[in-house]
């Protein structure tokens, strides 16, 4: 008995292949910041060093008054710096990159002044000592950290050390001034520890982001790895090692919440002739193109990959095994449309016949019970039936949809 089906969409919004699901509206879309996970982790970094170092600078103001006039100019600025990139990064108007070249300008210009000001300005050498170790060797390390965050490992051991470079040309005028002045003072030795801890500062900082770089590169492999593990080289589908995990989970699934599942099983027509008689390269053309008509016309939930030699396979989760056969004619009308023999475009592939490729396709719904093995053995007898009824057809466990 032969079951007709129509030809109105069969998953929810789908016509004729074109999914028609209203999407909402992306971020680009609506001109704000995409923010990647890692971008995303930045942010919060940065958000929570701005709002825990900010109140500190009123502070130092305070407490350096009298001593540092300069400081009335410079930190309000920083203060004010500080606050764009705390309001621009809590409402997504300024991104974590942005931040970073902000904080990459700007920070390194202020602490230069700054450590100018009180080597060259200050006369009391202790003092502008004291400044320099509290404020160069933290300044160090928080530029050396935001430019291994938003650099390669190189490109942030050149700016960091550049600025330990630039730190010391404004330093040792000083020192050798002192020197030549006193000798080698409590104070001048001060200064030059600050060259000595910034440097290994900064070393210990390119060592870090090396490692992380080298950690991140290494996990990056084994996921590719696994990835090429679980992929079809010739159509870029799952594996058949990947479908049997994803069926397993997705079985489960259904098990839990009582949903219908179903399972296809698609076979290309007469593929062995193909190989014989048109060449290996034209079967993997057949396969890549069926693939391609698949993946177009069914769902992104649906889980669709290569079983072995020309055989293809499709779970559909949520799916009945009559809105599955639907999607699936589809997906044989397609391919019986599109994959054609010579003579029509440079793109067209050819059968052995010289007919269009034409699929077979077994379909069966989960019955209660069913486990792994049994859903498979019941697809792979519908797709029997298909074979033997004539090929270029959807058979429902054992029922034909339509004659083509």
């Amino acid at each position: 008995m032969e079951r007709r089906v129509s030809r109105t969409p069969a998953h929810g919004n789908m016509v004729c292949g074109a999914r028609m699901v209203s999407q909402p509206r992306s971020s680009e879309e609506l001109g704000m910041p995409v923010r990647t996970g890692w971008e995303a982790t930045k942010r919060a970094i940065y958000l929570g060093a701005i709002g825990l170092s900010a109140p500190t600078v009123p502070l130092v103001v305070w407490a350096r008054w009298d001593d540092e006039p300069l400081l009335r100019v410079t930190y309000p600025l920083l203060l004010a710096v500080l606050a764009v990139l705390f309001l621009g990064l809590l409402t997504d108007r300024i991104t974590a990159t942005t931040a970073e070249r902000i904080i990459l300008s700007a920070l390194p210009v202020l602490w230069l002044v700054r450590m100018y000001a009180v080597l060259y300005l200050q006369p009391d050498l202790s003092l502008a000592a004291q400044v320099v170790n509290q404020s160069i060797g933290p300044g160090v390390v928080i530029l050396g950290i935001v430019a291994y965050l938003a650099l390669p490992a190189r490109h942030g051991l050149l700016v960091a050390g550049g600025f330990v470079l630039a730190c010391m040309a404004v330093v040792l005028p000083r020192v050798v001034t002192e020197m030549v002045r006193v000798g080698l003072s409590a104070d001048v030795i001060g200064l030059l520890r600050v060259g000595v801890t910034t440097g290994v500062s900064v070393a210990l900082l390119y060592a870090l982001a090396t490692l992380k770089e080298q950690v991140a590169l290494e996990r990056a492999r084994a996921e590719g790895n696994a990835t090429l593990a679980r992929t079809d080289q010739l159509t870029g589908l799952p594996n058949r090692r990947a479908i049997h995990e994803r069926l397993q989970e997705l079985l489960a699934l259904s098990d839990r919440h009582g949903r219908p599942l179903t399972l296809a099983v698609v076979d290309v027509d007469h593929f062995k002739r193909i190989n014989d008689t048109a060449g290996h390269l034209a079967g993997d053309e057949v396969l890549r193109a069926v693939a391609a008509a698949m993946s177009e016309l069914l769902r992104d939930s649906d889980v669709i990959g290569r079983w072995g030699g020309d055989e293809l396979i499709v779970v559909l989760p949520e799916t009945t095994a009559d809105a599955a056969a639907a999607s699936l004619q589809r997906v044989l009308d397609q391919v019986r449309a599109e994959v054609r023999p010579p003579g029509g475009g440079v793109t067209e592939v050819e059968s052995a016949a010289g007919q269009p490729v034409t699929l077979s396709v077994g379909v069966a719904e989960r019955r209660v019970g069913d486990d792994h093995d049994e859903l498979l053995r019941r697809a792979d007898h519908a797709l029997y039936r298909a074979k033997e009824g004539g090929r270029d057809r959807v058979i429902v466990d054992g029922v034909a949809l339509a004659e083509v």
